[in-house]
């Protein structure tokens, strides 16, 4: 049975909340965990959103840290699926930061994120395919297409400690 494409729209998926002294490092910005959390939660809305099932996260890439997130802020998360395959699903996820005082919005940390949908026997679960509406969305499904070959190409294994 071929399942019904959907469109990244469908799924894309945007959570906010104000950061407080207990996210926050001495020095006022949020910790990188904190954050992380906050897309790994918003990124797996997303997952779930297209594939109707129970997901886990499998990897995350290219985290990088663009510009700290303060206190008082208004941090606002945004994910969309850029490809898709059989049962695994690549999503890109940004954290913006509104300094709401000031009105001022900046690109704080970006990822992408990986995720399977699970069955009721917590086994690989095929998910719908994407339907691609525009060149900008095609061209990301190509390039995720190409970041997935590169993990596949390049598996990560654990190590043990030095010490």
């Amino acid at each position: 049975m071929e399942l019904e494409p959907k469109t990244i729209a469908e799924s894309a998926t945007t959570l906010s909340q104000i950061i407080l002294p207990g996210q926050t490092n001495p020095a006022g910005t949020a910790h990188g965990g904190e954050l992380l959390k906050m897309m790994d939660n918003c990124a797996g809305a997303c997952a779930t959103k297209h594939s109707r099932a129970i997901v886990v996260t499998a990897g995350i890439d290219n985290i990088n840290f663009h510009h700290p997130v303060f206190m008082g802020n208004l941090a606002t998360c945004s994910a969309n699926l850029t490809y898709v395959s059989n049962s695994s699903m690549e999503i890109a996820v940004a954290i913006y930061a509104e300094d709401l005082l000031q009105g001022t919005k900046e690109c704080c940390m970006t990822a992408y994120f990986t995720f399977v949908a699970l069955d009721e026997n917590m086994r690989p679960k095929k998910v719908p395919p994407l339907l691609l509406q525009n060149d900008i969305e095609k061209a990301e499904f190509e390039a995720g297409k190409k970041r997935v070959a590169e993990r596949k190409a390049n598996p990560q294994v654990c190590w043990l400690p030095l010490y």
